[in-house]
């Protein structure tokens, strides 16, 4: 892989063959392998390679953006705004014999932390009264910064279990977001993205645990009514709800497509 003049922000130069090791494989699934290794610096970093992506996702990703690069903006311009997350370190694609066209996002590992899910499914958590004021505080910031996650569950918040005075939550895994040019806060997608999260959360804590903390978040009474009304609808796995949650997630991807195209053109 020959070096441009002019280089994406971001972009980085693995070595193939890639030498991982088994041991420190965190995931490994058809076409996603994640793993982590030792930074120069001493410090730990989280490899996130999506694999045998097939010739037409490739040059997919050469003309709308590779799904990596996407997320190393979204993360960069997250951390930017303040709202913790995992910081990014680099991006890049290629092709190589063991995994075919590839892309590879690399990211800061968090120390010391465990996933919200990780932590609900524990046996130490006995009482069940967590305090989400501070999850709740950093999606608001994320919506007003613009950003859209598109996978907020439990486990992709991670949170630090020691017991510290100050529980701080951070967001990671944005695969499936997307960076607006301005708040979010109020529309559709974020709507969607807090429907998700509170589901997930409320599956282990009880339904209407998050009801003060959607009012942290802005919404007044009438609408947390209308918030669980649309909520009992999205937990439901029937076919008809199956379709009101797949044309959101269409409107989603075709508002994002048309503001980057026009974005692009201006």
């Amino acid at each position: 892989m020959k070096q441009k003049s002019k280089l994406p922000a971001g972009f980085g130069f693995p070595v193939w063959p890639y030498k991982i090791d088994p041991g420190k494989i965190i995931k490994a699934e058809a076409t996603c392998l994640i793993w982590t290794e030792q930074s120069e610096d001493g410090t730990s970093a989280v490899m996130k390679m999506y694999y045998r992506r097939g010739f037409a996702n490739f040059i997919r990703g050469i003309i709308l953006n590779f799904r990596v690069k996407r997320e190393f903006r979204i993360l960069k311009h997250v951390a930017g705004c303040g709202v913790p997350c995992t910081i990014p370190l680099f991006w890049t694609f290629g092709y190589c014999k063991e995994y075919g066209f590839y892309e590879i996002l690399r990211t800061r590992q968090i120390p010391n932390t465990i996933s919200l899910r990780t932590l609900f499914s524990s046996e130490a958590i006995t009482d069940k009264n967590i305090d989400l004021g501070p999850l709740f505080q950093l999606v608001y910031n994320m919506h007003r910064c613009g950003v859209y996650h598109g996978a907020l569950s439990p486990k992709n918040i991670l949170i630090d279990p020691t017991g510290n005075a100050h529980v701080k939550f951070y967001s990671i895994d944005f695969a499936r977001g997307w960076l607006f040019p301005g708040s979010i806060i109020g529309r559709q997608m974020a709507w969607f993205d807090l429907l998700k999260l509170v589901r997930d959360i409320e599956s282990d804590l009880g339904i209407g645990y998050c009801q003060p903390y959607l009012a942290q978040y802005g919404f007044e009474k009438v609408a947390i009514e209308r918030f669980y009304k649309d909520a009992r609808r999205y937990r439901s796995y029937s076919r008809k709800h199956k379709r009101i949650k797949n044309v959101l997630k269409v409107k989603v991807f075709f508002y994002a497509i048309l503001t980057q195209l026009y974005q692009r053109g201006h």
